[in-house]
């Protein structure tokens, strides 16, 4: 019984609660017919399109490096026998630098030398030889006609007349192999000659020269060493004329050009420098045009941080609008032109940025009125007010 009572009760307080979170809901409807209130007419800022000259420039950081550099190989294999320089040694044109044994190579140009020699002395021999086989041949023919005519007269055997024949063949093999090496003679010295001088090129080869005047920048191998023909041995720079190297964007190296002059500051100082070099191809993984600008004898060092100032061909009439007020959007881009009262929006083309300005080449024009900032939030044909104009 006691049970029951408390089951009852407790549907009693369901119901009830359930018909207090019902009217709690009615109460707080929303009205199904709001007052909707117009959005508030936005607020722009105004700037006119400027037209003026403008001279400007390009300042750039990098590093001094030598104006020549060369990676030292020898033409020939072998042995290191001598290390006759060390990096920072300054070394004159032509002078050696590393040596290879060189016995092997000795040995290679005696033997050329001495094949160059014998097949000299064969030539000597051979045209001697020539010269006497044909004194033998025409000697040799007199005694067929001879034998011819006492066999006619019945003189002398017929066997004696063929003796004749064959020897007379023989003659004339031994002449015409004769006359065949008189003839290939001059190639065949003339390939002991290359041979030998070869061999005396590979034993020259065997000493490292400096191509030019430099300074030794690196060296590889140790005294000992093996070293092949392919293999980098010293690293060479000149460091008595410097260059800047720059990689520029296409828009303004395409600004420049070889023989003017670059401003470079270094240590504070500032020097005169010149374009030597200009990529006109860009870098397919850069898509940059490398700069060189050569230095002044005798300033800076390899490595050295420089900073180049790029003085920029004069824009004539060029026009301006603040930075903020281009929209980017699909890679292009737009300004919003503002009309009586409303903004017009208009793709344009833009040129080099200037500090906080951006040249426009193409898209408006002198006096117009374009948004100067806070242009992402608007969209074209919409009614706006002005709050500021900067004219």
């Amino acid at each position: 019984m006691k049970l029951s009572i408390n089951r009852t009760s407790l549907t009693y307080a369901v119901i009830a609660g359930t018909a207090l979170i019902i009217l709690l809901l009615k109460w707080t409807e929303p009205d199904k017919n709001p007052d909707i209130n117009p959005l508030p007419v936005a607020r722009v800022e105004l700037v006119s399109v400027a037209s003026r000259d403008i001279a400007f420039s390009k300042t750039l950081n990098g590093r001094l490096i030598p104006a020549r550099k060369a990676q030292i190989r020898f033409e020939v294999a072998g042995q290191l026998r001598q290390r006759l320089v060390e990096p920072g040694q300054r070394v004159d044109q032509s002078q050696v630098m590393l040596m290879l044994a060189t016995e092997d190579y000795k040995n290679a140009e005696v033997e050329t030398r001495a094949q160059l020699e014998i097949e000299k002395q064969a030539g000597i021999r051979d045209q001697q030889l020539l010269e006497l086989s044909k004194q033998n041949r025409v000697l040799q023919q007199k005694e067929v006609k001879r034998l011819q005519k006492l066999v006619g007269k019945s003189l002398t055997s017929l066997s004696r007349l063929e003796g004749a024949k064959q020897q007379l063949s023989v003659l004339r093999k031994e002449e015409a192999q004769l006359q065949y090496s008189m003839d290939t003679a001059k190639s065949r010295l003339a390939m002991r000659q290359s041979s030998w001088e070869r061999a005396n090129r590979n034993l020259q080869r065997c000493q490292l020269r400096s191509p030019w005047n430099a300074t030794v920048n690196q060296v590889f191998v140790q005294e000992g060493d093996y070293v092949s023909s392919n293999q980098v041995v010293i690293d060479l720079i000149d460091d008595t004329g410097l260059e800047f190297v720059l990689n520029l964007r296409g828009q303004i190296a395409h600004k420049l050009k070889p023989g003017e002059a670059v401003d470079i500051t270094i240590n504070g100082e500032t020097v005169r420098g010149e374009i030597i070099a200009l990529q006109v191809d860009p870098d397919l993984q850069t898509f940059t045009h490398e700069l060189r600008v050569r230095l002044p004898a005798g300033i800076g060092y390899p490595g050295q941080v420089v900073r180049a100032m790029i003085t920029l061909p004069e824009l004539k009439q060029a026009l301006l609008v603040p930075v903020t007020s281009l929209l980017f959007e699909n890679d292009k881009q737009y300004v919003f032109v503002y009309i009586e009262g409303k903004l017009h929006r208009r793709s344009v083309d833009s040129g080099d940025r200037v500090g906080n300005e951006q040249v426009i080449l193409k898209g408006l024009t002198a006096g117009e009125q374009v948004v100067s900032r806070d242009v992402a939030s608007l969209s074209d044909e919409q009614q706006v007010e002005v709050i500021q104009s900067a004219l």
